[in-house]
């Protein structure tokens, strides 16, 4: 069809579809943002042109055009990491319902990348951010006191959060099983960490040291790494840390992956769990609970944070009162691992 087409890119645009239609651009926008403003009869014969040219509205130009919007930025660390989609999926149960939509992106658990998508998310006019971490480049910050607005950062409880702060308290879980572990008579308790972010892994180092001191306890058997927390590093780390402490008799992993990594390598040089050694993880993850034996683990309730987070969210966007919450609890699951 001759005119289609804006010249130079190819794009179909809102005049293409107006003309085809035989209506002006304006009621156009009318019919597709406000359906209920224009005639049924007027709606189908606009709805039939933008299917025939197959028209992509352009949002962005829109948003950037209007005193509101209607999108929430997310930058997640990784979205194959345990749990995101499920505070992805609390966020969406909240807000898509009240008419918003997200715009997801992957950090890959570096600052400097999270700093470079906000830049480029903040070029839209967003209704709020929401962060799956709370370590930020200076950069990063400035940004987001400058955009001035609702910001949530999701996972993790933190000492002073930039906005909205929703998550578990890591030191508190990890501290909680030590304590179990040493309930059970356990008392050579071990800590495997890999490649979290720092400040998740400080929080849970501090909670196992603090348990172990206050039982009168050495918080000395502990082994961390940069490498993935994958089943293969924590196959990779067992021997080491059996042969620095061989009188270890309990073992904790900042992810179960780490501790079913171990535990596969435990069975392989014949190390009996748990009458040998105890292993412990962390995120109640789908194979912590079909391993063999089963892993005792800390749950944490990923979609609630998304719900909780998505609320507050709402709250500020449309200016009502938003209590903040305490901590979201996360859960003991005793298993037969220790």
């Amino acid at each position: 069809m001759e005119g289609r087409r804006r010249r130079g890119t190819g794009r179909i645009t809102l005049a293409d579809v107006a003309k085809l239609a035989g209506v002006g651009t304006m009621t156009v926008s009318r019919a597709l943002r406000q359906p209920e403003m224009v005639s049924d009869k007027l709606r189908e014969k606009i709805e039939s042109a933008v299917s025939e040219l197959g028209y992509i509205p352009n949002y962005s130009a829109s948003a950037l055009a209007s005193s509101t919007s209607n999108v929430v930025a997310v930058i997640c660390s990784s979205l194959a990491e345990f749990g995101h989609a499920e505070m992805i999926a609390g966020l969406q149960e909240v807000l898509i319902p009240a008419g918003f939509q997200l715009m997801l992106a992957e950090s890959q658990n570096q600052e400097d990348r999270e700093q470079k998508l906000l830049e480029t998310f903040l070029s839209y006019n967003l209704a709020a951010v929401v962060l799956f971490d709370a370590r930020h480049t200076a950069a990063t910050y400035d940004m987001l006191e400058n955009a001035q607005l609702p910001t949530a950062e999701l996972g993790a409880r933190v000492e002073n959060p930039l906005d909205i702060n929703i998550g578990i308290d890591n030191a508190s879980a990890v501290y909680k099983l030590t304590e179990y572990l040493i309930s059970l008579g356990y008392s050579k308790i071990g800590l495997m960490c890999a490649a979290q972010k720092q400040w998740v892994s400080q929080q849970r180092l501090r909670g196992w040291h603090r348990a172990l001191l206050d039982n009168n306890l050495s918080p000395t058997r502990m082994l961390s790494t940069h490498a993935a927390s994958s089943f293969s590093t924590g196959a990779a780390l067992l021997p080491e840390l059996v042969l620095n402490w061989p009188d270890m008799d309990a073992l904790i992993c900042s992810s179960d992956a780490l501790a079913c990594g171990a535990m596969f390598e435990c069975q392989r040089r014949k190390i009996r769990v748990p009458k040998d050694l105890a292993i412990a993880g962390f995120g109640n993850s789908d194979i912590s609970k079909v391993c063999q034996p089963p892993l005792t683990t800390v749950a944490v309730p990923h979609r609630e944070i998304g719900t909780q987070a998505g609320m507050a969210l709402l709250a500020r966007i449309q200016e009502n009162e938003w209590d903040e919450q305490k901590a979201v609890i996360s859960a003991l699951c005793k298993r037969e691992s220790c």
